[in-house]
C-alpha cells in the first residue's frame, strides 16, 4: 500500500493539531513542524522544529521527506496583535510564506500545496453573503498580509505550474482552543463559574453575527482540498449560517444550567472598525468536492464548554 506524506507548518497550533490527527487517521503520514516542536505522526522529532522564517533549515527538511501534501498553517492567528506587530505580521505571514514557495520551487517538488489564507481578506464586504469573487478589501495588518500571501501564491502558480490551492477559512472554533478567542474565552468564563455566586461574563460588542465553523469540519475541507482543489483557485471554508456573539453566550449558559446571569462589556474588548455581519457562500467547494459541514453551532460550543468544564476540574 502506497503511504502519502503531508508535511504541516505550524503543526503545533489548534488547527495543526486538528488536521495532524485527522490526517493519520486517513492513513497519512504527518510530519509536523513549528517553532516549539517538530513530530512524525505521533513521535517527537526535536530535529523538525523549525521558524518558518529559516529558510535553510526549511529546505533542508522539505528535501529530506519531499511530502505528497503540504499545508501551510504557520503564522500568527490572534488579529488585534497585527496592530501592534505590523512588521512581524508581514514578515511571518507574507516571507514564511515566500520562503515555502522559493523552497520547493529550488527542489522542484511536486507537492501539492494548501495555503490557508482567511475570510478577513475581504474586510466588511460589498455584499451579504461573500463568495471568492469578492473583492480584497483588508481592515488590519493580519489581513493585508494574507492577501499579499494569496497574491504571491498566485503568482507562483501562474509563473511556475505549482500545484497550489487556497483555503479562506472563516471564524473557526472548537475544543482546545485558546482563550483569545471569543467562543473559547466565554466557554472558560462560563465554566470557571459554576461554582461562583456571581454570574458575570465580561465581553465586547455582542450583536456582531459570524459564520463559525467547527474546526474538525475545516480540516476535513482541508484535506478534500487536498485531493480535489483546482491549482490556483481560492475556496471559502464556512458554515453559510451566521450567529451572533449573543446567541453563542446563551448557548453556552444553557449548557451550564445558569438561567441567571449579566453580561459586562468592557469597552477595551470591542474593536473600533468590527464588521456587524459575515457570512460566507461554501458552494464552490460543495459543488468541487461534495463537501459540507456536518457540526451544528449547538454542537460545537457544547464540545467546546465540556472541555473547560473537565480542564478546570483536573486544575482544581
Amino acid at each position: 500500500m502506497i503511504i502519502l506524506r503531508a508535511l504541516i507548518t505550524g503543526a503545533s497550533g489548534f488547527v495543526g493539531t486538528v488536521l495532524s490527527r485527522a490526517m493519520m487517521n486517513r492513513n497519512i503520514e504527518v510530519v509536523g513542524i513549528s517553532r516549539s516542536s517538530g513530530f512524525i505522526d505521533n513521535q517527537e522529532n526535536d530535529q523538525l522544529k523549525c521558524d518558518i522564517l529559516e529558510k535553510s533549515k526549511l529546505k533542508k527538511i522539505l528535501q529530506s521527506y519531499r511530502p505528497d501534501y503540504i499545508v501551510h498553517l504557520a503564522g500568527p492567528a490572534y488579529i488585534p496583535d497585527s496592530f501592534n506587530k505590523p512588521q512581524k505580521t508581514y514578515e511571518v505571514i507574507f516571507k514564511g510564506t515566500l520562503n515555502l514557495l522559493e523552497c520547493v520551487k529550488e527542489l522542484k517538488l511536486p507537492s501539492k500545496i494548501l495555503y490557508v489564507s482567511s475570510a478577513d481578506v475581504y474586510g466588511s464586504g460589498s455584499k451579504s453573503i461573500l463568495t471568492e469573487t469578492e473583492h480584497y478589501d483588508p481592515i488590519n495588518p493580519y489581513s493585508a498580509a494574507k492577501a499579499c500571501s494569496e497574491l504571491l501564491c498566485k503568482q507562483f502558480y501562474n509563473s511556475y505550474d505549482f500545484n497550489i490551492v487556497i483555503a479562506r477559512p472563516f471564524n473557526h472554533i472548537g475544543p482546545g482552543q485558546s482563550t483569545d478567542f471569543v467562543c473559547s474565552s466565554f466557554a472558560y468564563q462560563v465554566a470557571a463559574m459554576e461554582d461562583k455566586e456571581e454570574k458575570k461574563l465580561i465581553t465586547g460588542n455582542i450583536d456582531v453575527k459570524r459564520d463559525f465553523l467547527d474546526v474538525r469540519d475545516v480540516v476535513d475541507a482541508y484535506i478534500h482540498l487536498l485531493t480535489l482543489g483546482v491549482n490556483g483557485e481560492a475556496y471559502n471554508i464556512c458554515s453559510g449560517v451566521a450567529t451572533s456573539i449573543r446567541d453563542i453566550i446563551h448557548i453556552l449558559f444553557q449548557q451550564a444550567g445558569i438561567k441567571e446571569y449579566e453580561i459586562l462589556i468592557d469597552p477595551l474588548k470591542v474593536r473600533k472598525n468590527d464588521i456587524p455581519v459575515r457570512l460566507g457562500d461554501y458552494n464552490k467547494i460543495r459543488v468541487l468536492t461534495g463537501w459540507s459541514p456536518i457540526y451544528k453551532i449547538e454542537h460545537t460550543i457544547a464540545d467546546i464548554f465540556h472541555y473547560w468544564k473537565e480542564k478546570l476540574h483536573v486544575e482544581r
